[in-house]
C-alpha cells in the first residue's frame, strides 16, 4: 500500500469518526451515522415483521388442525378437553384505547371471561379466557378498567411494589412503548381491588429472578406479597414472574411464600381441573390485528413452546460436536507447543 493510500485511509477515519474532525465534515458524519442507524432499525423491523407473519401463519394452521381434531372427537361421541387461555397485556396507551375496545368486543362475541385463578370445570361452545395486566400502569386504570367494567369482565393486575408512582425502573427493549408509562401510585393501587379486579404480586423491583441469589429472590417474592397485602388489606395469592424468568428454585420459593398460582409468559393454556401451580399466558398487545388477536385468545399459539424446545435441542446438538472439536484442536495445539 502506498503512503498516499495509507494517509488517505487514515484521514478518512479521522474525519469520519474522530471528535476533532474538521467542522466542515461534521454534517457529513452526522448524516452518515444517521443513515446507518436508520438502515439497522429498518432491517430489524423487517425481520421482526417477517417473524410475526410466520408465527401468524403457523398459528392459523394450528387452529384449523385443532378445530378438525375437536370435530373428529365430537363425531366419535367424545368431548374435547376445555382449557383456559390466560392473556396478558402491559400498558393500554390513549392512542390504542379504541383498538383495545375492538379486542374486548371480539372476546364478548367469541369467548367467556373467567378470573385467572379459576379452578374447576369450564363451559363448552366458546373459548374460555382470563385477562391479566403486568406492571400496573396508570394507562390500564384509565383506559382498560372502564371498558372491562362496562362489559362485566374480570381482570388481574400484577404490581411491582418498589416502583409505585414512578416510571418503570427495569430493563426494556429499545423503543418499547412501556418506557413512557408510569406505575400507579400507592393510593390508586389501594382502591383497585373489587369483585372484577384481583391484585397479584409482580416482585418488588422487577428483576430476572433466576439470576439472583436465593436470599435475594426470596426477598423479592415474599416481600412483594407482604407489601401489597399491607397496602390493600387483601390476601395476595397470585404472582407473575418478571420477564417470565424462573428456575425450579424460584418456583419453590413461590410455593413457600404462600402463593396459590404463579403465571409465566409461556403461551400454553391452563387445565383448570388439574393441580398445576405454574400457569402459562399468551402475550397480547392492543395493536394486534383482528386475526392475530382471535388466534391468541383461542389458544392457537400453544405450538410455540414446542418449537422453542426443539430449537434449543438442535442448537445444543450442533454446538456439542463443535465444542468437542474445539477441545481436540486445543489439545493437539498444546501437544505441538
Amino acid at each position: 500500500m502506498s503512503c498516499f493510500a495509507g494517509d488517505r485511509i487514515g484521514s478518512t477515519r479521522a474525519y469520519s469518526g474522530h471528535r476533532n474532525a474538521p467542522p466542515i465534515l461534521e454534517p457529513v458524519r452526522v448524516v452518515w451515522r444517521g443513515n446507518i442507524l436508520r438502515f439497522a432499525r429498518a432491517h430489524a423491523s423487517i425481520r421482526q415483521g417477517a417473524k410475526r407473519v410466520a408465527r401468524l401463519t403457523i398459528s392459523l394452521l394450528y387452529y384449523i388442525a385443532l378445530a378438525f381434531w375437536r370435530f373428529t372427537l365430537q363425531l366419535t361421541g367424545r368431548s374435547p378437553a376445555r382449557r383456559l387461555v390466560v392473556i396478558y397485556y402491559h400498558g393500554i396507551p390513549d392512542a390504542y384505547r379504541s383498538k383495545f375496545v375492538r379486542q374486548m368486543e371480539s372476546i364478548r362475541r367469541g369467548a367467556k371471561v373467567f378470573p385467572a385463578f379459576h379452578r374447576g370445570s369450564l363451559p363448552a361452545g366458546k373459548a374460555n379466557v382470563a385477562i391479566t395486566f403486568d406492571d400496573a400502569y396508570v394507562s390500564v386504570a384509565e383506559n382498560a378498567l372502564p371498558e372491562l367494567a362496562s362489559r362485566g369482565f374480570h381482570s388481574t393486575i400484577f404490581v411491582p411494589t418498589a416502583t409505585l408512582g414512578g416510571p418503570p425502573s427495569w430493563t426494556m427493549e429499545e423503543g418499547c412503548p412501556d418506557s413512557c408509562e408510569f406505575v400507579m401510585p400507592a393510593e390508586q393501587i389501594a382502591k383497585l381491588a373489587s369483585p372484577l379486579v384481583t391484585l397479584g404480586a409482580h416482585s418488588c423491583t422487577h428483576p430476572r429472578l433466576s439470576r439472583l441469589t436465593l436470599s435475594d429472590a426470596r426477598a423479592e417474592i415474599e416481600g412483594s406479597r407482604i407489601e401489597l397485602q399491607n397496602l390493600t388489606g387483601q390476601d395476595i395469592r397470585l404472582f407473575s414472574l418478571p420477564y417470565g424468568d424462573h428456575s425450579p428454585s424460584t418456583i419453590e420459593l413461590c410455593r413457600e411464600a404462600g402463593y396459590e398460582a404463579v403465571f409465566s409468559t409461556i403461551p400454553t393454556s391452563v387445565d383448570t381441573k388439574g393441580p398445576g401451580f405454574v400457569r402459562g399466558r399468551v402475550k397480547v398487545d392492543p395493536f394486534d390485528g383482528r386475526l392475530e388477536f382471535f388466534l391468541k385468545y383461542n389458544g392457537a399459539y400453544a405450538w410455540a413452546p414446542y418449537v422453542s424446545a426443539l430449537k434449543r435441542t438442535l442448537r445444543n446438538h450442533w454446538q456439542s460436536p463443535a465444542a468437542h472439536l474445539g477441545l481436540v484442536a486445543s489439545d493437539r495445539q498444546g501437544r505441538r507447543s
